[in-house]
This record gives C-alpha cells, structure tokens and sequence, in this order.
C-alpha cells in the first residue's frame, strides 16, 4: 500500500509539469518594422506589437499594429504609416528552439504625407520563426509578408519585415 502511495505521489508531480510543457497561451511581440512601400520604392523604419492568443498547440488569434516614419522622400516633406490588422496563426508546434509559423492578417492602414492622409484596407500573408530562449523569452528572428493595400483605387504590393523580442506567458 505505501509503495502504491508513492506511486501516485510521482504520477501526480509527474503530471503538473508535463502540463507546463504544452505551448503557452499568450505572447506580447514588440520589435523593429521596416516596410518597401510601392510605388516609388520608399522605406518605412518603425516599430511592430502584437498580441497573440493561442487557441491550441498549433493555432491562435493575432492583433498587430505597427507605426513606422517614411524614408526616401523629397527634401522637407515627411510622412508616416500606421497599420492595425487581425487574424489567425498557424504555428508548427515541436521541441526544437526553432518556432516556426504562418499568419493572415486584415485590417487597415492609415498613411499621411505631406500633411495629406488617408486610410484603406490592409492584408498580410506571411511567416516567421521565433528561437525559444527559454519559456518565457523567445526572440523573433524574421517574420516576412507581403503587404497589400488599396490607396486611391490602386491595390499597392507592398513587403514587410519585423523583428524583435517575444514574451509568452
């Protein structure tokens, strides 16, 4: 009988830290976000949050929102871009420190220029990998999407890249 206690004992340990082993539920993403805006080839250099909430091992929701101030412009005229997009995440789930992952992202994008703005619609397609530091800390080394948006009744194919640390808990 008290060997079958013990037993138990170490199954019920055993148990509590095989849970702790599963992928975390939420992540906080905060890093750099350049965009190649087209026409004209301009940069963007800013900065990308996200927050994803994973609704199992392999899928989640993402809320991302970007700023980022516009390079490659004529002399004295600046310009600005902020973006706010949602949407699922597919998450290749192993036990390497190699995380990689796919998303789809709509929303919109507000751009202002030379004291002009306007808003459109926006989507991404793209992927990424994290490198699991440890539970907690990851660092997201390249997420790459193509970028479309609709300014002025053009559809605009547009690139962008972030990097940056992650925080899952």
């Amino acid at each position: 009988m008290r060997n079958l206690l013990i037993a138990g004992a170490f199954i019920l340990c055993g148990a509590g830290s095989a849970c702790a082993q599963t992928a975390p539920k939420t992540e906080f993403f905060a890093g750099y976000e350049y965009l190649h805006l087209n026409p004209g080839g301009r940069g963007c250099h800013g900065f990308d949050l996200n927050l994803a909430y994973n609704v199992k091992d392999w899928v989640g929701g993402v809320g991302d929102f970007g700023f980022c101030k516009e390079t490659g412009l004529r002399s004295g005229v600046s310009g600005h871009d902020f973006n706010y997009m949602f949407g699922p995440r597919v998450i290749y789930p192993n036990t390497s420190r190699l995380v990689p992952y796919g998303q789809v992202l709509f929303g919109g994008q507000h751009e202002g220029v030379a004291g002009a703005s306007a808003n459109t619609l926006a989507m991404t397609l793209g992927g990424g990998v994290d490198y699991r530091y440890n539970d907690r800390f990851s660092v997201r080394v390249i997420q790459a999407e193509y970028l479309w948006t609709h300014f002025g009744g053009t559809g605009w194919n547009n690139a962008r890249i972030t990097a940056g640390l992650v925080y899952t808990w």
